[in-house]
């Protein structure tokens, strides 16, 4: 019989709350990254890199995080996780220093890696099975809420801009949160996993280097004038990459414990699954990041503004992901597809308004194709953890739920590195030095490459078999 704590719901608001703060802090940093690119003189790769090194942080220390849990306690690495997270908040929002502050995102993104593999596993452990659904569904609408007031929690805080602060608030709000929740620790139980394997050094190396020289050359390219060195790096990167999948595959032949058990990606619905993961939010997370410059940069909206053209995406988003788990129940893949359909139809439609009125973001009918695509990422994404994993045996559903949550990370790194490249270099001229029409036609080229991915979803979709 299962042994529960009789503090567990207590302990249910410490162990979420650090949940929120990763959602929060993902989405308010977007808002406000064009006016910290500004305020410390960083180039447009640089900014990227704020942005892709938390990323690229999270989506590599993710894979061994859980294994640390299940082997050193789960609520002392959700200690040293928020610890972390809550110290590079501290010196983000102190920095002045570009170069610095790319360095702090990287380690509060590792420290953030060790938190998420905790909160889930200690909500599976310290709930009874009557229980999971609701624990579980607030741990999503935790997520959703991130989601849908990140940007105008960020835009709000660096417009009320207290103390004269700008930008660094939306690192300072981590601060007393995080505080809080080492301070109410103690009610949180500290659990173990009964039976633990070692963890894979090797292929923990290979794939953390291989990721870094896939993601910061692209990052720096096209301020450097793409120099060979760019194109070494490349090539080591993919080398590495293969030479992990290599070293993994031959463990798990072997019997040993592998990073990542390869035998997964035999379920065609997995993989198909983590390759619609991979082009959604890679589609997903550019969007954002290139809308908050068009906006700022662009037609000269302020924080505020832009945070509430960001809002109609929140909330379409999180109405539609309140109700999908039931709309999947009844039309099943259809949703999904619909979904995905709605996002790329959207995004071109964004582009026809763009040459219609170009400044006015706020009025009624670009609100209403924001909405449509918040909706449309709704459908398409909250259900599909769910339906990647419903082919996967229950002994590496754990193997499968950390591999979709690194490529959702994953693809914020290359998103941002990938549609930034093609941004910029439609431009011509600097952020500075560009005029409107210029900003127009560079978002309506990334626009056009973001609808692509959405479509290519869609078509992954299409391949992907119902559970019967």
């Amino acid at each position: 019989m299962q042994q529960v704590d009789s503090r567990r719901w207590y302990a249910l608001g410490v162990i979420l709350l650090p949940t929120l703060l990763i959602s929060l802090n993902t989405y308010m940093i977007q808002v406000a990254l064009p006016l910290m690119q500004n305020d410390l003189n960083a180039s447009f790769s640089e900014a990227q890199l704020i942005v892709t090194g938390f990323s690229l942080g999270l989506a590599v220390a993710l894979i061994i995080s859980g294994k640390l849990g299940d082997i050193y306690g789960r609520r002392r690495m959700l200690i040293i996780g928020v610890s972390g997270f809550t110290i590079m908040a501290v010196l983000g929002g102190l920095t002045s220093d570009p170069a610095l502050l790319i360095v702090i995102r990287i380690v509060q993104g590792m420290a953030a890696a060790l938190i998420q593999p905790q909160v889930l596993s200690t909500l599976q452990v310290s709930y009874l099975p009557k229980e999971k659904g609701l624990v579980f569904g607030i741990y999503g609408a935790m997520i959703g809420i991130g989601f849908a007031f990140g940007f105008i929690l960020g835009g709000t805080i660096v417009n009320w801009n207290p103390f004269d602060l700008g930008w660094r608030t939306v690192f300072f709000f981590n601060v007393p949160f995080g505080l809080l929740v080492l301070l109410l620790m103690p009610i949180v139980p500290e659990t173990r996993a009964e039976q633990t394997h070692s963890i894979d050094w090797t292929g923990s190396i290979l794939l953390l280097t291989g990721l870094f020289l896939l993601i910061y050359p692209l990052s720096e390219g096209q301020k450097q004038g793409w120099p060979l060195w760019i194109s070494g790096c490349l090539i080591i990167a993919l080398f590495m990459l293969f030479t992990f999948i290599w070293v993994e595959n031959r463990k798990g032949k072997q019997g040993n414990c592998p990073l990542v058990d390869l035998y997964i990606f035999r379920h065609r619905t997995f993989s198909v699954g983590l390759a619609t993961v991979l082009v959604l939010y890679l589609g997903m997370f550019s969007f954002f990041f290139v809308l908050s410059y068009y906006m700022q940069f662009g037609v000269h909206y302020n924080v505020q503004d832009t945070s509430l053209v960001f809002l109609a995406i929140g909330i379409g988003f999180f109405l539609t992901s309140l109700i999908s788990s039931r709309m999947v129940r009844r039309w099943r893949m259809s949703v999904l597809k619909i979904g995905a359909l709605m996002m790329g139809c959207s995004s071109l439609l964004l582009i026809w308004e763009l040459n219609v009125d170009a400044t006015h973001l706020l009025g009624v009918r670009n609100i209403l194709i924001l909405l449509i695509y918040g909706f449309g990422l709704g459908m398409a994404t909250t259900p599909l953890v769910n339906v990647t994993l419903s082919s996967v045996p229950a002994r590496i559903t754990g193997t499968g739920s950390g591999l979709i949550t690194t490529f959702m990370y994953l693809a914020n790194s290359l998103g941002v590195a990938l549609i930034g490249i093609l941004f910029s270099s439609s431009l011509k001229h600097s952020l500075l030095e560009a005029d409107l029409a210029d900003y127009v036609r560079a978002f309506s080229i990334s626009l056009t490459a973001i609808g692509g991915l959405a479509f290519t979803g869609f078509v992954c979709l299409c391949f992907m078999r119902e559970r019967k």
